[in-house]
């Protein structure tokens, strides 16, 4: 006894075929995916198509049609000042220039093999990043802070009363200083373990206030060697 029946729902190949040509003809003939094809088509799924002829490349040269070649359209292009930022952001965090390790932990925006591609080596991209920080404005770019002032009434206490620094002040400070200590001159430029602080140079404890002029870069010894603040 054959178990086997007839499924009364079951597309025929003739139908397929008709739908990869009405999809076809919506995309003016370019070769397209299976994911493309389940945009558009309303008859049945790419899964259906590969499950009747075997594969997607099968499935299309039933048509018929001499598909055309998809037009070559460029990746999204980061800029080098897109990534920069994003490698002042983490070294801002971190206080040094981290390890593969480290920036992966930090789930950046771009990942570790994007900067070692671009520049040809991860102390490489370091390296194009403290002879290059310099030049960027910072004043044009939507960096945003890291510290919320959600619970701060307008026009009540001034951003410079607040000790914690905003972001984008905090990479202004370290772009003017060069990345360096303003005491010793130590740089995660040529040491990876230098950590980098913002210190107020009159002590917040003192009165001293969250702005540009009171704000210097120490590295993590003279910092705490300073003390007080």
């Amino acid at each position: 006894m054959n178990l086997n029946r007839h499924r009364i729902d079951r597309i025929s190949d003739e139908k397929i075929i008709v739908a990869l040509q009405e999809v076809a003809k919506h995309y003016d003939y370019v070769y397209f995916s299976r994911h493309e094809f389940d945009k558009v088509s309303k008859n049945c799924k790419g899964s259906v198509v590969i499950s009747r002829f075997g594969n997607w490349k099968d499935a299309l040269s039933k048509t018929g049609i001499k598909f055309k070649k998809k037009p070559y359209r460029n990746r999204y292009f980061i800029s080098n000042v897109e990534l920069m930022l994003e490698m002042a952001k983490i070294i801002d965090k971190l206080g040094h220039r981290p390890s593969k390790i480290e920036w992966e932990s930090l789930k950046p925006k771009y990942s570790y093999t994007t900067y070692k591609t671009r520049y040809k080596g991860w102390v490489n991209a370091w390296r194009y990043f403290f002879e290059n920080f310099k030049m960027i404005d910072l004043s044009s770019e939507n960096i945003g802070d890291n510290v919320s002032n959600s619970n701060v009434k307008p026009c009540t206490i001034m951003p410079e009363d607040i000790r914690s620094i905003p972001l984008k002040l905090r990479l202004k400070v370290l772009q003017r200083d060069n990345f360096k200590c303003v005491f010793c001159g130590a740089s995660p430029a040529n040491q990876s373990n230098i950590q980098l602080h913002i210190d107020h140079i009159k002590p917040f404890s003192e009165g001293g206030k969250t702005e540009y002029n009171n704000l210097q870069t120490l590295c993590q010894n003279c910092n705490w060697g300073k003390g007080n603040d």
